[in-house]
């Protein structure tokens, strides 16, 4: 082979070998469009109780990472929450970005419940929309629970003689939004002990599910005296309600009234006790008219 022969195949060979070279760098420089979003909370708290918003914000972060400008285009949606906004379409620069405010609202004494929130956006050069990308971005929407209660005394005045065994029953209401552990007790007990009163609560703890009703029972006995005596007294019982939802401090309560009155005589029932009574009255009238 010629030496020009040589020196054109050399040449050739080095043209080559360059042109291999820097190929990937000439693509790089038209790669696709590159874009990323992403949410500044993976998770919103949104409170729904009466006189709350019911709105959790957050915000989404656009960021073009291509050497093209581009429109990008995302929706938002949330399940059972509203998203504001719910669209989104920008143009942004090579290396450009753009923050968004995004909240999610849910309705007032919504249901306790966590919302997946997914945004997709579309993205391509400006103008043509060639070469589209699509990406994927979420956060949780978290409706918090919230305690309110109400409780009403089904027996709210009552008239009972003394040594009288009965029953008085108070229903609690749960007006949250989600099932409740709640705590009954009577916070004046030990004042109707003191007073000779037997008081029976049978559940101080019961779960109540939302808008649902319990009626919760109650045994007393009034106080039994240990002579011959009447009785003509007021008392109350006071029953409250309260939540053990962490956080809250949700707690009602109700009075009773009840009215002790008539004779107790030890060993007999209420209807003998009168009975007793009576002869004993008429005895001593007896014994009267005999000494006069």
């Amino acid at each position: 082979m010629s030496t020009p022969t040589r020196a054109l195949l050399l040449a050739a060979l080095v043209l080559g070998s360059s042109l291999f070279i820097f190929s990937p760098q000439a693509e790089a420089q038209t790669a696709p469009v590159a874009f990323s979003m992403t949410f500044a909370d993976a998770a919103v708290k949104m409170d729904v109780r009466p006189g709350a918003s019911g709105v959790g914000c957050t915000a989404m972060l656009i960021e073009n990472q291509g050497i093209a400008n581009i429109d990008v285009n995302v929706a938002i949606t949330g399940g059972g929450v509203t998203i504001s906004p719910s669209t989104i379409s920008v143009t942004l620069a090579s290396g450009g970005s753009i923050t968004v405010p995004v909240c999610a609202i849910a309705n007032v004494r919504a249901g306790y419940k966590n919302v997946d929130v997914q945004a997709t956006g579309q993205g391509c050069e400006t103008t043509t929309c060639l070469n589209p990308q699509t990406k994927f971005a979420g956060f949780t929407a978290q409706i918090e629970q919230y305690a309110r209660l109400s409780i009403r005394a089904d027996q709210p005045f009552q008239r009972v003689g003394p040594g009288k065994e009965f029953p008085l029953s108070f229903t609690v209401i749960n007006y949250g939004n989600h099932i409740d552990t709640i705590l009954v007790e009577v916070i004046n007990q030990e004042a109707l002990e003191d007073a000779g009163f037997i008081v029976a609560l049978s559940q101080p703890q019961v779960e109540i599910d939302s808008q649902g009703e319990m009626q919760i029972p109650l045994q007393i006995r009034t106080p039994r005296g240990t002579v011959v005596g009447w009785f003509n007294e007021y008392h109350t019982v006071i029953v409250k309600a309260s939540t053990t939802l962490a956080g809250e401090t949700e707690a009602r309560s109700i009075t009773s009234t009840l009215w002790v009155r008539g004779v107790f005589m030890p060993g007999f029932e209420t209807a003998f006790s009168l009975l007793a009574l009576a002869f004993v009255a008429m005895t001593l009238a007896r014994v009267k008219r005999d000494d006069e």
